[in-house]
């Protein structure tokens, strides 16, 4: 490999799993997009152009951007950049730098063509080495209206087939096979992307036998890479650690892309109306954590419709969001429904109706009654329903107050009336006169309605007050 390859992720991108709800196209690489950072006299260099494709500001990107003997890939060949328009989802696109126009231009000294040649190198086998040799490359102007560094894009692809073909010739069998280098992001995931895929044993270079095939969309554990022959391939662990000289042709296969966390954990929820209650609310593209675009002000209505969660945080995301496959979130701490103004003049809420039984309530004067049968029943006077049963006929009840409920009467102990209970005995269950147990049939009904009772006990009551009365009016002192 005669350059530099490097990975410096944007975040201005569309999941190549979002590309067709977005696009109306799945992802797909099915030509070549070729553009430049400006003139060689406007002084832009390629780690300026990486600052501004991970600006989320700035909205755009391209796959890869390449100059002499150096790539940055910054978008995974399975995701859309934003570069190429209604092209991004069936482009792979690269970002070259324009001093390559030194090639073919006329006038420039040796130093800048060897420049343009060196660029135009890169260019070739970069090309060769993603396999894209065989797919048409264009300019950006043909698929937008825009001006384009004039590469002979024939001319490259030409030269880049010319590349794979000598990357794909025999090897030198004299020349050592190297052990494998660790990757830095540690363990990928990849899967075969032709119908038959070799894991071959380099060590019996020049003729590689293969030690093991797999089959189209089989997907494989990499850990480490062996740079052998032009030719990048990829070992497992088992490889690694054993020191094997055993690989996949980078080529034969394509990394399978990790779903990211806030798309491992999106729920439906039911859409609702929130408003934005802070100051402001930033949007935040869930892909980086980087926020996007201008905060949302405060008093903003947004309709919601999904949830996640990513770094322990709640996000929300709006329908605008989902029906347009955008990676936006909002956190959800900034939204919620804005608590109800105060009404200067309120209605006082009406009383609840007084329940029937306690608008008959009456006080009575105490007095002792007795159940006429067994499993007499204490009835709860809101629905009718038994709070508990006396079980033993003839059992005394000490009676304080009566109402009358549903067209009964009813007597409440002393007990359920202290404690302002609504629980009643059927006045017909119960006699004035001790009841034996023992009697079979049951007594006669009460002699006495409850009205008598009451009636009865109160003349009781204000004769016996009378009598005091009279009495203390002989003996108070004069």
């Amino acid at each position: 490999m005669g350059y530099q390859l490097e990975w410096n992720p944007s975040p201005n991108f569309t999941l190549g799993n979002q590309t067709q709800a977005y696009y109306g196209k799945p992802r797909s690489v099915q030509f070549g997009a070729g553009h430049w950072w400006n003139t060689p006299e406007a002084g832009a260099t390629h780690d300026g152009v990486v600052s501004i494709f991970k600006n989320p500001a700035r909205q755009g990107s391209a796959h890869a951007v390449l100059s002499n003997g150096r790539v940055t890939e910054m978008v995974r060949d399975w995701d859309t950049a934003w570069c190429t328009n209604n092209a991004n989802p069936y482009t792979y696109a690269i970002e070259t730098d324009p001093r390559i126009m030194w090639r073919w231009q006329a006038g420039v000294s040796q130093a800048q063509r060897d420049l343009g040649n060196a660029i135009f190198e890169t260019l070739a086998e970069y090309i060769a080495d993603k396999r894209y040799h065989a797919i048409q490359w264009y300019p950006h102007n043909h698929w937008w209206q825009t001006q384009c560094n004039p590469i002979n894009w024939n001319e490259v692809m030409i030269r880049a087939q010319q590349v794979r073909a000598q990357k794909d010739a025999p090897a030198n069998p004299s020349k050592p096979v190297p052990a494998p280098t660790k990757l830095s992001e540690g363990k990928l995931t990849y899967r075969a992307k032709l119908d038959k895929v070799e894991v071959w044993d380099l060590s019996t270079n020049p003729n590689y036998k293969s030690v093991k095939t797999l089959s189209k969309g089989e997907t494989i554990d990499v850990v480490a890479f062996i740079d052998f022959n032009g030719t990048r391939y990829y070992v497992t662990q088992y490889s690694y650690d054993t020191n094997k000289r055993v690989g996949v042709n980078r080529n034969d296969i394509e990394l399978v892309a990790p779903d990211p966390e806030w798309i491992k954990n999106l729920v439906d929820i039911t859409d609702t109306k929130l408003m934005v209650l802070t100051v402001s609310a930033p949007i935040i593209n869930l892909n980086t954590g980087a926020a996007v675009g201008s905060p949302i002000p405060q008093g903003t209505w947004i309709d919601i419709a999904k949830q996640t969660t990513v770094g322990g945080k709640t996000y929300l995301i709006s329908k605008y969001s989902v029906d347009n496959a955008i990676p936006n979130g909002i956190l959800k701490d900034n939204l919620g429904v804005p608590a109800p103004v105060p009404d200067p003049n309120p209605v006082p809420p009406k009383p609840a109706p007084e329940p029937d039984w306690l608008s008959k309530w009456e006080d009575i004067a105490d007095l002792k009654m007795y159940t006429r049968q067994p499993d007499v029943e204490v009835v709860n006077l809101l629905d009718g329903s038994t709070t508990t049963k006396i079980a033993t006929k003839g059992t005394e009840i000490e009676i304080a107050s009566s109402t009358e409920w549903h067209g009964q009467k009813y007597l409440i102990t002393k007990y359920s009336t202290d404690k302002k209970l609504p629980h009643g005995i059927r006045l017909v269950d119960l006699d004035i006169k001790p009841v034996d147990p023992s009697t079979d049939p049951l007594p006669a009904d009460p002699d006495k309605s409850v009205d008598d009772i009451i009636r009865e006990n109160n003349s009781i009551l204000k004769a016996i007050l009378a009598l005091v009365q009279q009495i203390w009016a002989i003996i108070k002192p004069k």
